[in-house]
């Protein structure tokens, strides 16, 4: 008799548990697109956010800041050593550190910004995104769209600067910027046409945000740079670093609301389920607890079929979540470092997720039917 309970526990009401099931899939599928789809969002927004250029750049203290970003006399020149040990500085949310050395150059009636620019790499730094600038060979030369129309050149023609001849590597597209008027060659090209070898303006600097705010983050940097790095100062670029933290907000906002909304109908079909199954079968509750199966016993049975079919329908769900990103995101994110594809990696902590919040959600039907006397319920009508 008792197993016989137990079976018809566990295939009570078919079609409700059936429908239960679908309901749980399709809320953990939408909570892993909705997961899926603003991870790769933000993603996306991070690459769009670093084609616009370092974020910052790091001065000496007593550095003319107009000076470095006009290319004119008066920048105090550093060290190169200088970028390689702010980069040694791990504490630091630095990334894609680039020293630069420049000056104006008169080229009959031209005037360019010949900058001289070379990466050094961290060695934390990740692949996936690609160090904002690429080495330079010895002869080439990158030209702004405003240097570029003064030469006349385009992409693989040969210029000279400084009576040494360069192959045009890249014609860099307008940005209404003084960008547009610098040619850029390999940092120690540059350093030997300016006649400051070894010494460098300045370091271009990308700041990571680490998931926390704009102002921490800044703090945590100055404070940094006061206790490692006296004699430099940071000048940050505002509207860049304020564009990218905007863009990772709205998208990490966005997603909290929406999984809360997730969680919410996960809860409530769970719980107004329970209780209804709790109420409809108070009669075979009380004849278990009569026959010495146990409160135990009893809430076994709800709390196994509870975490069978979340189980079941986070693996299902994760699955047609993960299936229905792809599809829709593939197409059209602008991600061009990895490919949108099911993260299967996250399907434990997805099945554990769903399993912890049925078992909460289940505890409203379980107290309701701790609370149920089984001399009542025998005794009624």
């Amino acid at each position: 008799m008792f197993w016989k309970l137990v079976l018809r526990q566990a295939l009570y009401r078919v079609w409700l548990t059936a429908l239960l099931f679908a309901a749980l899939t399709t809320v953990v599928a939408l909570f892993v697109y909705l997961r899926t789809s603003a991870g790769y969002t933000n993603r996306s927004m991070e690459l769009i956010m670093k084609y616009l250029g370092h974020n910052l750049v790091i001065l000496g203290k007593d550095a003319d800041a107009l000076a470095f970003h006009c290319g004119i006399a008066g920048v105090r020149r550093l060290p190169e050593d200088t970028a390689r040990q702010v980069a040694a500085a791990r504490a630091l949310p630095l990334r894609y550190m680039a020293p630069v050395v420049q000056g104006r150059v008169e080229e009959g009636d031209r005037t360019v910004i010949l900058t001289g620019i070379m990466p050094v790499d961290r060695g934390d730094e990740t692949g996936e995104k690609g160090h904002l600038v690429r080495a330079l060979a010895p002869d080439a030369i990158i030209l702004g769209a405003d240097t570029a129309r003064q030469f006349q050149a385009r992409q693989g023609d040969t210029v000279t600067i400084m009576a040494r001849p360069f192959r045009v590597s890249e014609v860099r597209l307008s940005l209404g910027r003084v960008e547009d008027s610098r040619a850029y060659v390999h940092l120690h090209v540059a350093q030997e046409l300016l006649g400051a070898p070894g010494r460098i303006d300045g370091v271009l600097a990308f700041l990571c945000m680490e998931r926390q705010s704009l102002d921490s983050v800044l703090g945590k940097l100055n404070a940094g740079m006061s206790r490692d790095f006296p004699g430099l100062r940071v000048i940050p670029r505002m509207d860049v670093l304020q564009g990218r933290y905007l863009a990772r907000n709205t998208t990490s906002r966005y997603l909290y609301y929406l999984l809360a909304l997730v969680l919410g109908v996960t809860v409530a079909l769970i719980v107004v389920t329970g209780l209804q199954e709790v109420a409809e079968r108070r009669h075979e509750t009380g004849i278990l607890l009569a026959m010495g199966a146990g409160y135990g016993r009893v809430l076994g049975l709800y709390v196994a079929k509870v975490l069978v079919l979340a189980g079941l329908a986070s693996c299902v769900g994760f699955v047609l979540g993960s299936v229905l990103a792809r599809e829709l995101l593939a197409s059209f994110l602008v991600t061009n470092t990895r490919t949108v594809a099911i993260v299967w990696s996250q399907l434990p902590g997805t099945v554990l997720l769903t399993c912890l919040v049925a078992l909460a959600a289940e505890t409203v039907p379980l107290f309701r039917l701790l609370h149920l006397n089984p001399n009542a319920i025998l005794t009624e009508e």
